[in-house]
C-alpha cells in the first residue's frame, strides 16, 4: 500500500492504462504495428517503457525504506545527468549565469525538502535512491536523445507507446499476482490510476514537445525546481502546511535560480 492506502502497483499499472488510452483518442488512432516498426524510435520505446515504471517502483520503495525527503531530493538530483548531457552532446550553450543558475537550483532542493526533523536513514536501503536518481537521470537523458534524433511530429505517438511498453510489464506483474492469490483489486487504487494516467499523457506529451524548443540545459532544471515551488505553494495554500524559515529560503533561491538559466 501507498499514499492514503492507495495500492501503488495497481495505481501505477492502471495510470499507464489510461495514459495509454488517452494517447489512443488523442493521437494513435490508424497506427499499425507495422507501421511502428518503422519508426527510427520504435526500439527505443522498450527500454524507456521499462524505465518508466522501474523508477516508479524505486520512488515508492524509497520513499517507504529511505524516506520521503532523501527520495524526493535524489529524485530531483537525476537532472544532473540529462543537463551535463545537454552540454556534452546536445551543443547546449554554456554560461556563467547558467551553471550558477543550476548549482543554486540543485541546493534548494535541500532548503525546500527540510522538515526540521532528524533524519532517520537506514544505510542498508542507501542503493534505492541512488538507483532512483540514477534511473530518472538516464531515462530522461535517452528521452532528450531520441527527440533530438529521430522524432519529427511523433511525440505524442512515442509517448503512447512507451506507456503500452509500462502498461504490459506492470500489467503482467499485477495479474501474476492476482493470479497467485497475493493480490486483490482495489477501487480506490483504479480511480486513482485514471486521474494520475490523464495528467500523465499530457504531461509527458507538453514536455517532450518543449524538448524541441528549449536547451536540455534550461529545460530539466527550471521544469523540476518550478514543480517543487509550486508543489510547495500548493502545501501552504490548500494543505495549510507550515512553512520553516528554512524552507521558504529554499523557495526563494529556487526563484533566482530559474531567474539566472533563464538569462544565461
Amino acid at each position: 500500500m501507498g499514499l492514503h492506502k492507495v495500492n501503488t502497483l495497481q495505481a501505477i499499472t492502471f495510470n499507464y492504462l489510461f495514459a495509454a488510452i488517452t494517447g489512443y483518442f488523442m493521437m494513435g488512432q490508424g497506427i499499425t504495428f507495422p507501421l511502428l516498426m518503422t519508426k527510427p524510435w520504435f526500439y527505443y520505446t522498450f527500454f524507456t517503457g521499462a524505465m518508466f515504471i522501474l523508477t516508479f517502483f524505486l520512488f515508492a520503495q524509497s520513499s517507504h525504506k529511505a524516506g520521503v525527503s532523501i527520495t524526493a531530493v535524489s529524485s530531483k538530483m537525476s537532472v544532473i545527468l540529462p543537463v551535463m548531457a545537454g552540454f556534452v552532446w546536445f551543443q547546449d550553450t554554456l554560461s556563467l549565469y547558467k551553471v550558477l543558475g543550476i548549482a543554486l537550483g540543485l541546493a534548494s532542493f535541500y532548503f525546500i525538502f527540510n522538515t526540521g526533523r532528524k533524519i532517520r536513514f537506514d544505510y542498508k536501503y542507501v542503493l534505492l535512491p541512488v538507483l532512483l536518481l540514477v534511473g530518472n537521470g538516464v531515462n530522461d537523458t535517452l528521452v532528450k536523445y531520441v527527440q533530438h534524433n529521430f522524432l519529427d511530429g511523433d511525440e505524442g505517438l512515442y509517448i503512447e507507446v512507451v506507456f503500452v511498453i509500462a502498461l504490459l510489464i506492470g500489467g503482467f506483474y499485477l495479474l501474476g499476482r492476482i493470479v497467485s492469490g497475493k493480490e486483490s483489486l482495489h477501487l480506490k487504487s483504479i480511480l486513482f490510476g485514471i486521474f494520475l494516467g490523464a495528467v500523465n499523457f499530457f504531461g509527458a506529451w507538453f514536455f517532450l514537445k518543449s524538448m524541441g524548443l528549449f536547451q536540455a540545459s534550461f529545460l530539466f532544471p527550471v521544469v523540476n525546481v518550478s514543480v517543487v515551488v509550486l508543489s510547495s505553494l500548493v502545501g501552504l495554500t490548500v494543505f495549510k502546511e507550515d512553512l520553516r524559515r528554512i524552507n521558504i529560503i529554499g523557495i526563494v533561491m529556487a526563484v533566482v535560480a530559474i531567474f539566472l538559466i533563464s538569462v544565461g
